[in-house]
């Protein structure tokens, strides 16, 4: 199985894909590994790092690609086998693509519609050196992010689940989410 986690930066992700590595054994890879060997090795595809709103519609191909391939190497014998997925890149419409090629996986979106700079701050690396207004029009585009996020996962069927309510709690569920689904 193929765990897809998709979202706006600095929800959770990392943190769900981690707890699935470390509760259930299984290997995974962030896309901002696929987006900078993209950005570095063809940048003529205009697949780069960065909050451009159109980050994933250069990279889908490729990521499906990588989707496609992981599902590949799964030991079908194993009901256990799995590889996880997150990043930025990951889309409903990416999750649907990979889904209509027969690819075994589930996926969830987290998203973070109360995301404030004060929770940009808890991880400074992110945005050394950044000033106030660098986090207070960060902190509102994931939040726009993740009500645009919310409203695409509604309309296709998606799992969506909302951070901003209890992190800790919306994690637990997500990762239910995505145990259950397998």
């Amino acid at each position: 199985m193929i765990y897809l986690i998709g979202g706006p930066p600095r929800v959770g992700k990392s943190t769900l894909a981690w707890m699935l590595l470390d509760r259930e054994g299984l290997p995974g890879c962030p896309t901002d590994v696929l987006v900078s060997m993209l950005q570095r090795a063809a940048p003529e595809h205009g697949v780069r790092h960065g909050t451009h709103p159109d980050k994933a519609v250069p990279a889908q191909p490729f990521l499906i690609e990588f989707v496609r391939a992981a599902a590949q190497a799964l030991d079908d014998s194993d009901p256990q086998d799995g590889y996880v997925v997150e990043g930025d890149i990951v889309t409903p419409a990416a999750a649907t693509a990979a889904a209509d090629l027969g690819l075994p996986l589930t996926s969830v979106f987290l998203g973070n519609t109360k995301l404030t700079p004060e929770h940009l701050r808890a991880a400074p690396d992110w945005l050394e050196g950044a000033d106030d207004t660098t986090y207070r029009e960060i902190a509102a585009w994931v939040r726009d992010q993740s009500t645009a996020l919310r409203e695409v996962c509604a309309a296709s069927g998606h799992v969506y689940v909302e951070l901003g309510n209890g992190h800790a709690q919306g994690l637990e569920r997500a990762y239910s989410t995505l145990v259950e689904r397998a």
